[in-house]
């Protein structure tokens, strides 16, 4: 099946780590969801209008959780 540009586009991340709910702190202030999982995973959907601003949020999710997950192995 072929997506038409204009339609609705969704990603989802899945990641384990001991510290998923500082991950999940991470990306309060992105347009994303998540839900956190009793087995340390934290699982984030992102929802976009196209597929570029599906990119565009993914991107800037991707930051976020990479750049609190350096922070996290700098500190502990």
């Amino acid at each position: 099946m072929v997506t038409k540009k204009s339609e609705a586009w969704v990603a989802t991340i899945t990641t384990t780590s001991e510290y998923h709910d500082a991950l999940a702190a991470s990306i309060i202030c992105e347009d994303a969801e998540f839900e956190l999982t009793d087995s340390n995973s934290i699982i984030v959907t992102i929802h976009g209008h196209s597929a570029s601003d599906l990119r565009a949020k993914y991107n800037s999710t991707m930051r976020s959780l990479r750049a609190a997950s350096e922070a996290l192995s700098n500190i502990l």
